[in-house]
Protein backbone atom coordinates (compact mmCIF):
# COMPACT_ATOMS: atom_id res chain seq x y z
CA UNK A 1 0.00 0.00 0.00
CA UNK A 2 2.76 2.30 1.02
CA UNK A 3 4.74 1.74 -2.21
CA UNK A 4 1.02 2.39 -4.40
CA UNK A 5 0.70 5.70 -2.61
CA UNK A 6 4.49 6.77 -3.69
CA UNK A 7 4.43 5.77 -7.25
CA UNK A 8 0.85 7.58 -7.50
CA UNK A 9 2.44 10.95 -5.21
CA UNK A 10 5.72 10.38 -8.06
CA UNK A 11 2.97 10.08 -11.02
CA UNK A 12 1.30 13.29 -9.67
CA UNK A 13 4.47 15.68 -9.32
CA UNK A 14 5.42 14.40 -13.04
CA UNK A 15 1.66 15.59 -13.93
CA UNK A 16 2.09 18.40 -12.49
CA UNK A 17 5.97 19.55 -13.48
CA UNK A 18 4.51 19.13 -16.70
CA UNK A 19 1.73 21.01 -16.87
CA UNK A 20 3.37 23.83 -15.80
CA UNK A 21 6.71 23.96 -17.82
CA UNK A 22 4.96 25.06 -20.89
CA UNK A 23 4.31 28.43 -18.59
CA UNK A 24 7.04 30.89 -19.07
CA UNK A 25 8.42 31.21 -22.53
CA UNK A 26 7.81 33.41 -25.24
CA UNK A 27 5.87 31.56 -27.37
CA UNK A 28 3.83 30.30 -24.72
CA UNK A 29 2.26 33.63 -23.99
CA UNK A 30 -1.27 35.16 -25.24
CA UNK A 31 -0.90 37.89 -27.23
CA UNK A 32 -2.43 40.70 -24.48
CA UNK A 33 0.75 39.02 -22.32
CA UNK A 34 3.10 39.58 -25.71
CA UNK A 35 1.85 42.99 -25.94
CA UNK A 36 2.13 43.59 -21.89
CA UNK A 37 5.46 42.27 -22.08
CA UNK A 38 6.77 44.79 -25.09
CA UNK A 39 4.87 47.66 -23.23
CA UNK A 40 7.43 47.15 -19.95
CA UNK A 41 9.97 46.89 -21.91
CA UNK A 42 9.25 49.60 -24.00
CA UNK A 43 8.91 51.91 -21.10
CA UNK A 44 11.84 50.69 -18.96
CA UNK A 45 14.09 50.74 -21.71
CA UNK A 46 12.67 53.66 -23.54
CA UNK A 47 12.85 51.99 -27.06
CA UNK A 48 11.26 53.37 -29.89
CA UNK A 49 8.81 52.27 -31.91
CA UNK A 50 10.79 51.50 -34.48
CA UNK A 51 12.84 49.43 -31.77
CA UNK A 52 9.67 48.09 -30.91
CA UNK A 53 8.99 46.87 -34.53
CA UNK A 54 12.23 45.43 -35.07
CA UNK A 55 11.49 43.38 -32.15
CA UNK A 56 8.01 41.82 -32.75
CA UNK A 57 9.35 41.09 -36.33
CA UNK A 58 12.47 39.17 -34.44
CA UNK A 59 9.90 37.24 -32.29
CA UNK A 60 7.56 36.57 -34.94
CA UNK A 61 10.37 34.91 -37.24
CA UNK A 62 12.03 32.88 -34.22
CA UNK A 63 14.99 34.88 -33.18
CA UNK A 64 16.05 34.96 -29.52
CA UNK A 65 18.07 37.17 -27.21
CA UNK A 66 20.71 37.90 -28.71
CA UNK A 67 18.82 38.94 -31.63
CA UNK A 68 16.76 41.24 -29.69
CA UNK A 69 20.26 42.88 -28.09
CA UNK A 70 21.02 43.77 -31.46
CA UNK A 71 18.49 46.19 -31.60
CA UNK A 72 19.28 48.00 -28.09
CA UNK A 73 21.57 50.76 -27.44
CA UNK A 74 24.57 50.69 -25.49
CA UNK A 75 22.89 52.20 -22.35
CA UNK A 76 19.87 50.30 -23.28
CA UNK A 77 21.51 46.82 -23.28
CA UNK A 78 23.00 47.56 -20.01
CA UNK A 79 19.74 47.93 -18.62
CA UNK A 80 18.48 45.03 -19.77
CA UNK A 81 20.79 42.84 -18.66
CA UNK A 82 20.70 44.61 -15.00
CA UNK A 83 17.02 43.51 -15.39
CA UNK A 84 17.39 40.05 -16.74
CA UNK A 85 19.84 39.80 -13.61
CA UNK A 86 17.61 40.80 -10.79
CA UNK A 87 14.80 38.50 -12.44
CA UNK A 88 16.83 35.69 -12.78
CA UNK A 89 17.94 35.85 -8.90
CA UNK A 90 14.59 35.05 -8.21
CA UNK A 91 14.89 32.19 -9.55
CA UNK A 92 12.47 30.36 -12.32
CA UNK A 93 13.09 29.78 -15.83
CA UNK A 94 14.11 33.47 -16.74
CA UNK A 95 17.91 32.80 -15.83
CA UNK A 96 17.94 30.45 -19.07
CA UNK A 97 19.21 30.87 -22.19
CA UNK A 98 17.16 30.92 -25.67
Amino acid sequence: MKKLMIVAACIASLGAGTALAGKGGYGQLSEEERAQRMQRMKSHLELSDEQVEQMKQIRADGGGREEIRAVLTDEQARKWDEARKRHGQKGGKKNREE
